[in-house]
């Protein structure tokens, strides 16, 4: 459903659309409701609606469609810039996402095929208007549109939309409730966002993550988190994205579940020189690709990076990213105390702030310490950014000058003197440090 979108914008859907079997539909709050009564075997997968910058309350029309469409359909907001001060309001008032006017295309075809993929998979009944109720029940027929809608999207990936992943949307019939479809296996750990849950596939046994907010007004965030996965997928060190599901109003994040230990146990346990470097590389990889792509994650830790059975690296938790494509850094401090530079604490983070999160781990790697430490890390309300970081030859004095120089000048405070990204920090390991993988530059 199109409600109030400009011509560009229509064309724009429609060519995002036109490999699979999707109706396009124009309306206004007039026409909504003649639509739904005449045509109730038909299934809505999402909603756009172009907010009208003159309208004293579009609050009220995304309420009233929400009314219509009942709560499960996904609701997709374009926002002009003199609206943008009432975007919590349309969230409140039944919108799940929105963009800013201009789109920037890129953003907008991932944020569109999530929540078209959420609303094609949707088997619960949609609200009509309440003076027609309908039956509830969908004829197999629509299960069967839904099942060539999978197909041909899968097509539409295979085609061209090179960062989206289309083995991530596989043919399947999703059941009306998450708890229907998975079953909780245990509690992996709750933080800030919310609560990580190991949960199995009922019939299947497929194991996985699920990540839920702590309420449904984290909802933009998690769907922010989504479209940073789909941009980074084909990269083997970022951890893939299965589904996700509206459940209790909140976005649930399915996520696959890496059968391993974190950087952080292993670190307890020791790790050989071999496997420090072979993972340092990988990571270093796995965020100059996400920085090639403008992504800026702010919470590099070991907590957040899990190690395999067989060595793969996954990269977790990109609950505070932002994608520099189209947002701004933020002004916010969240991340972790002890692996945040100045600057991310002053709420100036930007691309470079990463790096500095990758030195304090290859520091830990070289001298097993830490190059400072901030004894408030849960509230950071009186952080000390004047610490100075050890030289780590002064802990190791047997450690590779190189290996050092490359260290600190991942810490240092001044931007100018940091590599500007993970791109110029692989190359230069690579460079002054060529046998750097071999377990031979990292102490024992």
């Amino acid at each position: 459903m199109l409600f109030g979108l400009s011509a560009a914008e229509k064309t724009l859907v429609k060519r995002l659309v036109s490999s699979f079997e999707i109706d396009l539909v124009p309306l206004s709050i007039r026409t909504i409701r003649h639509f739904v009564q005449r045509f109730p075997e038909k299934k809505i997968c999402l909603i756009i609606m172009h907010v009208d910058a003159e309208h004293p309350r579009p609050d009220r029309v995304i309420r009233l469609i929400r009314d219509f469409v009942g709560p499960f359909v996904p609701f997709l907001l374009l926002v002009p810039e003199a609206k943008e001060r009432e975007i919590k309001k349309y969230l409140d008032a039944g919108a799940d996402d929105f963009m800013d006017i201009p789109l920037n295309e890129d953003r907008f075809a991932i944020s569109f095929l999530i929540l078209l993929e959420m609303g094609q998979a949707e088997t619960r009944p949609q609200a009509r208007t309440p003076r027609a109720p309908v039956d509830d029940a969908q004829p197999d027929r629509d299960v069967l549109n839904r099942q060539v809608g999978f197909n041909r999207l899968i097509v539409y990936f295979q085609e061209g939309l090179s960062y989206f992943a289309p083995k991530s949307l596989i043919k399947r019939v999703r059941p009306e409730k998450i708890s229907d479809r998975w079953e909780q296996v245990r509690l992996l750990g709750s933080g800030g966002f919310g609560v990580v849950w190991l949960v199995k596939e009922i019939g299947s046994g497929r194991l996985a993550v699920a990540k839920t907010p702590h309420s449904a007004q984290m909802n933009i965030r998690v769907l922010r988190s989504a479209a940073i996965l789909k941009r980074l997928v084909h990269h083997p060190n970022i951890v893939q994205l299965l589904e996700i599901v509206k459940d209790g109003g909140k976005f649930i994040m399915i996520q696959e579940y890496v059968e391993g230990s974190t950087l952080q146990q292993l670190l307890e346990q020791g790790i050989s020189p071999l496997d420090r470097e072979a993972i340092f590389l990988q990571l270093v990889s796995v965020i100059s690709y996400a920085h090639k792509h403008k992504i800026l994650h702010r919470d590099i830790k070991p907590e957040n990076i899990i190690i395999s059975k067989s060595g793969r690296l996954k990269l977790l938790d990109f609950g505070i990213a932002r994608d520099l494509s189209w947002q701004s850094p933020g002004t916010g401090s969240e991340g972790t105390v002890n692996f945040m530079p100045p600057e991310q604490f002053e709420g100036r983070s930007c691309i470079a702030s990463d790096v500095w999160a990758l030195g304090v781990i290859l520091y830990i790697f070289a001298t097993n310490a830490v190059p400072y430490f901030q004894l408030n890390d849960k509230y950071p309300l009186d952080i000390d950014t004047t610490l100075e970081s050890r030289a780590p030859r002064k802990i190791n004095p047997q450690l590779d000058i190189n290996l050092e120089r490359i260290i600190m000048r991942c810490l240092q405070k001044d931007l100018e003197l940091r590599y500007q990204n993970a791109t110029e920090l692989l190359e230069d390991l690579r460079t002054s440090l060529p046998l750097f993988g071999r377990g031979e530059l990292l102490p024992k």
